[in-house]
Parts: C-alpha cells; sequence; structure tokens
C-alpha cells in the first residue's frame, strides 16, 4: 500500500464508522486467510493484549453468557477482570477458527479450525475428535475446518466449512458423530450462519455480497441477497439477520430492507458482532484493541465494557 492511500484509511479511522470499515476489511480479510500462513504457536501466552503474538478468529458468548471468549490462533481466552486470560487449557495448541455452543445444553461446546473439529459435553473441561466423515488423512492440517454454523433449531445439526474448493461443505446431523460431505461451495466465504426455520439453507458473507444457499440432494441452489461485500454475517435468536459490510453493520428482519446499525467505537477497527443465545436482545462486538463495546437493546445503545 502506498504512503498516500495509507494517509487516507487513517483518515477515514477518523471520520466515523462508515469510513473504518474501509479498513477493517482488510483485518477481516486477513484473518479468513490467515491459516495458510505459517506463525508461530506461542502456547505459553496467558492473556491477551493488541500487542500479543497472536490474532483472533472468532468470539462468542461463553456457556455462562456472563463473558466473552475470543478463539485465537494459540486457544480460547475469556474476558475476567476486564482481561483477556486463557481458558480451556487443553486447546493452547489449536488454532480455533469455529465455535458454537448449544444453547439448550451449553456443556456442549464444539470448536474446529486447522487439522481439526472437537467437541466437549462436560463443559470444555475435556474435548474428543469428531472428524468420522471429514478429509483427517493429511495431518496435521487436515480437517482444514475455517467456518462452523449450528442450527438454531437443532443443536445436533451443524455444517462446517472447509478452507479451498471442491466438496468443501460437511454436515453432521448427530452432534459431529458422523459428518457428510454435502456439496461444494465457492471458495471466499468470510462467514456463514444458518437460519431460524431453514435447516438446508446457509447464509454466506461474500466479497459479491450477502448469498443465500439452498441445499438439496447434493445441489445447491444460490440466491443473491445483496450485491456489496459482506464480511460477517449472523443469526440473532429472534430471526434478525446482522452483516458487516463497508458502510457499517446491517440488520434485516426479512432480508430485503436494511437498517443501519449505529456503533461508536472510538476510532477502533470491529472484528465482527456476535449475539447471545439466551437474551435476544444482548449483542457483542470486539475490536482490534481487544475492546469490547455491549448492547442491552438489541443494538440502539452501546457500552464499552473493557
Amino acid at each position: 500500500m502506498t504512503d498516500k492511500k495509507s494517509k487516507k484509511k487513517r483518515k477515514g479511522i477518523s471520520l466515523g464508522i462508515g469510513s473504518l470499515f474501509s479498513v477493517v476489511m482488510i483485518v477481516l480479510i486477513g484473518f479468513a486467510i490467515w491459516g495458510n500462513v505459517k506463525k508461530s504457536n506461542d502456547t505459553t501466552l496467558d492473556t491477551l493484549n493488541a500487542d500479543s503474538n497472536t490474532h483472533p478468529h472468532v468470539f462468542s458468548y461463553s456457556p455462562s453468557n456472563d463473558t466473552v471468549w475470543v478463539g485465537t490462533h494459540t486457544g480460547v481466552y475469556e474476558l475476567k477482570d476486564d482481561i483477556f486470560q486463557r481458558t480451556l487449557p487443553e486447546l493452547r495448541t489449536n488454532d480455533i477458527m469455529g465455535l458454537e455452543i448449544d444453547p439448550f445444553d451449553p456443556t456442549r461446546i464444539f470448536v474446529s479450525g486447522h487439522g481439526f473439529v472437537k467437541r466437549s459435553v462436560d463443559g470444555g473441561e475435556t474435548w474428543q475428535t469428531i472428524e468420522n466423515g471429514l478429509p483427517n488423512e493429511a495431518k496435521p492440517d487436515e480437517p482444514d475446518a475455517h467456518y462452523l454454523t449450528m442450527d438454531p433449531d437443532d443443536p445436533n445439526h451443524l455444517f462446517t466449512l472447509l478452507a479451498g474448493e471442491g466438496d468443501n461443505l460437511y454436515e453432521t446431523r448427530d452432534g459431529g458423530n458422523t459428518w457428510t460431505n454435502v456439496t461444494s461451495l465457492p471458495a471466499g466465504a468470510y462467514s456463514i450462519t444458518m437460519m431460524t426455520g431453514s435447516p438446508s439453507s446457509i447464509l454466506a458473507a461474500t466479497e459479491t455480497g450477502l448469498v443465500r444457499y439452498d441445499i438439496q440432494n447434493g445441489t445447491v441452489q444460490e440466491n443473491k441477497l445483496t450485491n456489496d461485500p459482506v464480511y460477517q454475517v449472523i443469526t440473532l435468536p429472534n430471526k434478525e439477520i446482522v452483516t458487516m459490510t463497508e458502510s457499517g453493520f446491517q440488520k434485516s428482519m426479512d432480508l430485503k430492507t436494511w437498517t443501519a446499525m449505529g456503533i461508536e467505537l472510538n476510532g477502533e477497527m470491529p472484528l465482527g458482532i456476535k449475539a447471545s443465545k439466551q437474551d435476544i436482545n444482548r449483542l457483542v462486538v470486539i475490536t482490534d484493541r481487544y475492546s469490547v463495546y455491549e448492547s442491552s437493546n438489541g443494538g440502539e445503545k452501546w457500552t464499552k465494557t473493557k
């Protein structure tokens, strides 16, 4: 990037959330493909800060719903006493890219990433590998499970999207005991999610817009919903869809009409947005500085909690 372009983007940070997203995209795209770059694994890192020798991939509310977890290149960290501290020590050597928690039984936790898909049924105390049906012969790189999404209506039903093209979408309907390749999605998705009442559909955030993939008997019908780049998509418990775009966070109930969500992040770059599965009004945004912003009223008002 030239000095001139760098100055333009730095100026954009001071102009507000809309201009800020032009910078965020570079960060997010980097996180999406970082797994192809070999990095040192500092598994002794017990706390996170903006200068830590690791990087975040995914975050979520914790099973107890009273704090947030961040999945990174070196395991999982939780916000405790205003500091992100290591948790789930058994995962300290895992590059966590996918994280899903059963909303009906929070002791069941699923994680995925470079070379693994795992499940815990005791709140993270112990973990078992659940890769039956997934490509996993080329260890330690397979399965390269970049994305993981859980059916809001059935926590035993999950999809994982592997890195690369060809036979990259796998499905389990028994909580990870067995996986089946269902189809291939175009490479380049930044985020995927499932919607309430649509067990055979996936929403994907892509460079060319928000796309809905309807999967039937191994065939995929692609339905383009928006035309501008989308870098994250999540489903809220009230069936609202939230996306992160170049113009900021947007929400919709019908995937046709979108409303902007005003979030002031004080010049920091958002890494994404997540929702509580127990409280439909609770949302959290984490920034590149590991600042945490929360809303308790569905995104109408935000408070910095760290």
